[in-house]
């Protein structure tokens, strides 16, 4: 006897946009010494304090998101994931075949999460430093 399964597949799940990656502002592990394994670029809501001019047509934004080897406690969370800022985006950036290195399983660091002061406007703003730089 020959049995037929059937499954039915709902198309709209497809359409649905990826789940948001469960992440925290960089700064809530400043001073920690880490190690990224991953960096992405994530699409979603934005907050009520993105800048309007980045928020595309589709209403949505994007978020740059690393993973680190280290996982740290904040606010009794285990976390590995870190929303981090156009700076560091461009810090990571700067490395030579940074997508390539980090999909090979390469790591990025040690470095550890600070602030420095803008030249232009005396603003502090979130960085990555190194070792042998000032404040690491």
């Amino acid at each position: 006897m020959n049995e037929t399964t059937q499954t039915q597949i709902n198309v709209g799940d497809y359409n649905k946009p990826p789940e948001q990656t469960k992440a925290i502002g960089i700064g809530k592990i400043s001073g920690e010494i880490l190690n990224i394994k991953a960096f992405k670029t994530n699409r979603g809501k934005p907050s009520p304090y993105t800048p309007q001019e980045a928020i595309g047509e589709d209403g949505m934004t994007d978020y740059n998101v690393i993973d680190t080897v280290e996982t740290f406690d904040v606010n009794g969370l285990q976390v590995r994931s870190f929303f981090v800022t156009p700076a560091i985006v461009k810090q990571i950036q700067r490395v030579p075949n940074y997508q390539s290195e980090l999909a090979a399983g390469n790591i990025f660091g040690p470095c550890k999460v600070g602030q420095k002061m803008s030249a232009k406007t005396s603003a502090n703003y979130w960085c990555l430093l190194f070792p042998g730089e000032e404040g690491y």
